[in-house]
């Protein structure tokens, strides 16, 4: 086994030695699955790693598994799904545009990830690094499992505020982390 569940001072991560830290709230109903050693997050509740789930991925093939997954795609600055259509607001155009120039490029391997592909589909590349993070966004895992439970339902364009707030929480950290780091440089 190379990973271990740590208590911190923000709640439970995993920690998969030489992986991906994941945040964990074990009450937000998604479950831990071992593979090759490595732990990794069942959040559709299939009880196998789905590519989208593998953090040992490329992003753009985890992005374009969900999509498909999920019937969700992205266009003119708009969330589609099977039963439905989101409008972006302007702050999260605005948020998600400084996510792009400042964060965006820590997560993406330019040998395995099509650069382009993700540009245009940078809020469903958020969700899924949402669903990943070690920090005190692991409560965000739990509103990410209600995303995927919303898209089989219908009523994903009902949870819109808490998404976009969630999103909004994520870049606005992942951008005072980069912060921090360039002070601490200088």
């Amino acid at each position: 086994m190379h990973w271990k569940l740590t208590h911190t001072d923000d709640g439970l991560i995993i920690d998969n030695e030489g992986g991906k830290t994941l945040g964990y709230d074990p009450n937000a109903g998604i479950q831990i699955i071992e593979q090759d050693g490595f732990a990794f997050k069942d959040l559709d509740g299939s009880g196998y790693i789905e590519p989208f789930e593998d953090w040992r991925l490329p992003i753009s093939l985890r992005v374009r598994d969900f999509s498909t997954r999920f019937g969700l795609w992205q266009e003119n600055r708009k969330l589609y799904y099977s039963k439905g259509t989101m409008d972006l607001s302007d702050d999260i155009l605005a948020i998600m545009e400084m996510f792009r120039k400042e964060d965006m490029q820590k997560y993406i391997d330019p040998q395995w990830d099509d650069i382009e592909y993700l540009n245009e589909n940078d809020i469903i590349m958020v969700l899924l690094l949402m669903f990943d993070a070690s920090d005190d966004h692991s409560k965000d895992g739990y509103l990410a499992s209600i995303i995927v439970q919303s898209m089989h339902l219908g009523v994903f364009e009902n949870i819109v505020y808490s998404i976009w707030k969630a999103i909004r929480r994520f870049v606005n950290k992942e951008s005072q982390q980069n912060m921090e780091k360039l002070e601490k440089a200088a």
